[in-house]
């Protein structure tokens, strides 16, 4: 009998420290699409104990997230992390994002991430990134956003480009690119 009270206590000593441990973290409730905003009916809030290797936005950030847009597409049950979303302001005075259909094949086979840098290469002849200086057509981006790839592999990238690169990258956007990774 001592030992079950005993026992008891240990429990509830517990749960009230681990309780008074727990931060408010927002998680969202629903599917976030890529560059969509994010609204009030996204977000739930729940309580958990923080980890030095877990990133979350607070709960008491929430103002701060709205009308937010994930970089890459969110799914219902997601842990909220600032590095989820675009920066404020994207694409910025003097950049422009231009959405870039890129085939299975013409981009590396590990995922592109929101803000890697990307060198991109119009087809039918891809100049390397070293000689855009030369070469019409080939420019330097960063990367906003990877849609989801269709039945043939084919993805949009959604990519940051200074204003002086626009014509380039429009001139892309309508035809065949390969991407590759600068510094992977």
């Amino acid at each position: 009998m001592v030992v079950a009270m005993v026992l008891a206590l240990v429990i509830v000593h517990l749960v009230a420290v681990l309780r008074d441990r727990t931060a408010p973290a927002l998680v969202l409730a629903r599917d976030v699409g890529a560059a969509q905003p994010i609204t009030e009916q996204d977000l739930v809030t729940v309580d958990l104990i923080p980890d030095h290797g877990v990133r979350f936005v607070h709960a008491s950030d929430r103002a701060a997230i709205l009308g937010r847009t994930p970089a890459i597409g969110l799914q219902k049950g997601t842990l909220l992390a600032a590095v989820d979303l675009l920066p404020e302001g994207v694409p910025g005075a003097g950049f422009q994002v231009v959405g870039l259909r890129v085939e299975a094949g013409h981009r590396p086979s590990q995922p592109l991430w929101p803000r890697a840098q990307v060198c991109v290469s119009p087809l039918p002849e891809a100049p390397p990134c070293d000689s855009f200086s030369s070469v019409e057509g080939g420019f330097l981006a960063g990367v906003a956003g990877v849609g989801t790839p269709d039945a043939a592999g084919t993805v949009v990238v959604d990519v940051i480009v200074a204003t002086e690169h626009v014509r380039s990258a429009l001139a892309a956007a309508s035809g065949s690119v390969i991407i590759s990774l600068i510094g992977a």
